[in-house]
């Protein structure tokens, strides 16, 4: 029997893994030492040039990467990524697109934050600093955003993009993750392709952010960016003032040429603390969804093992081949449960999960408009 030293190892054969240090250690407690341990990702330490020091990162490799030699995949950068913080999480995210194939498998790269107060926060300029300490204690001292996204673009994304085969690059994180998420898609839009901001902080410094965002959007260039936003019950803070109505107002009317957005609104279903794994669900869904054939060819799951005629369209799609968004119709579940006899067999593109509350994203932008690249 394998005795379960850490549960982070190597995934790449080969590769030589330094010896891990005390952000595995809990993990070790995870599983029974009499039995094999269960390899959901790895540890890399990299030296910063930003920082000056020795960073940890997290990835896991989607099923099949070494077997597909010449194939490409989304890359998600995690913010609050690190084998303490969401990596777990978001390995089983990882887990369900290769498991159900309703979106894309992709490469998870988690970015572990020391100091997220300070790491992930722009500087305040409106409010006395004072007033932040007395809510936080001494451990905030704000405005380190800008430094750590020179370490993203310096140091993290180039580091994943030279050792492994990635395709569209994705920015995702939670509460002042998502504040830093917001914050970087406004001031450096060109450093990823999409933004998943989940439950940010938009109360920052009075709302600033929000206040400054027509401007910012001015400046951003025609692009296919995808912005995913979405905010739960927060009780006080996101909701007590105008801020979050305020951010969707401007990117209705403000919008750059190419960008798609969606604003998803769970404040009548889940909480702050319970956004999470839901809203990373539903935001790589909304992204990365793929299409999938309508009903099952087995005659056993019909009632009296009727078997199931195709209509001259589903018949015309199948024969044009495998289920690919060159060939998919963009359906509603609604849609195809009212049309079910005429889609039986049909190509649809169908995203689960929750409606769009707001933004410029219809059935025919859910997923990507074009295949995965090859090497």
């Amino acid at each position: 029997m394998l005795r379960l030293a850490i549960l982070f190892i190597g995934l790449m054969a080969g590769q030589p893994q330094q010896a891990l240090g005390h952000e595995t250690a809990a993990h070790a407690q995870l599983g029974d030492p009499q039995g094999e341990p269960i390899v959901v990702g790895s540890v890399h330490r990299i030296m910063s040039s930003v920082y000056g020091d020795e960073q940890v990162l997290t990835v896991r490799l989607p099923r099949g990467y070494a077997d597909n030699p010449d194939k490409r995949y989304p890359v998600l950068f995690s913010v609050d990524g690190g084998p303490e913080q969401d990596f777990e999480l978001l390995a089983g995210i990882a887990a369900e697109a290769e498991f159900s194939t309703s979106f894309e498998p992709f490469i998870l790269v988690g970015v572990q934050t020391e100091d997220r107060y300070r790491q992930l926060t722009p500087e305040m300029t409106r409010l006395p600093l004072q007033r932040l300490k007395e809510n936080y204690g001494e451990r905030m001292v704000p405005g380190g955003a800008t430094k750590f996204r020179e370490y993203l673009a310096r140091d993290v994304v180039p580091w994943a993009t030279k050792r492994y085969r990635t395709d569209r690059k994705i920015v995702g994180a939670a509460s002042l993750g998502g504040l830093f998420v917001l914050d970087t898609f406004l001031e450096r839009p060109e450093m990823f392709d999409d933004y998943i901001a989940l439950t940010p902080s938009v109360w920052w410094d009075d709302g600033r952010i929000v206040d400054e965002a027509d401007q910012q959007l001015e400046h951003h260039a025609a692009s296919d960016r995808r912005l995913y936003l979405t905010m739960g019950d927060e009780g006080i803070g996101n909701r007590m003032g105008d801020w979050l109505s305020k951010l969707v107002g401007t990117l209705e009317t403000q919008a750059p040429e190419g960008l798609r957005w969606a604003f998803v609104d769970r404040s009548d279903s889940e909480e702050h603390r319970t956004m999470a794994l839901i809203s990373w669900l539903d935001a790589m869904r909304t992204l990365y969804l793929t299409p999938a054939r309508s009903g099952s060819p087995l005659t056993l799951l019909y009632n009296g093992f009727e078997k199931r005629e195709y209509a001259a369209a589903a018949s015309a799609n199948l024969k044009a081949g495998k289920c690919t968004r060159a060939i998919a119709t963009p359906v509603t579940f609604e849609e195809k449960n009212s049309r079910e006899r005429e889609l039986y067999g049909m190509c649809v593109l169908m995203k689960p999960g929750s409606n769009i509350t707001a933004g410029n994203m219809e059935p025919s932008d859910f997923g990507r408009a074009v295949e995965p690249t090859t090497k």
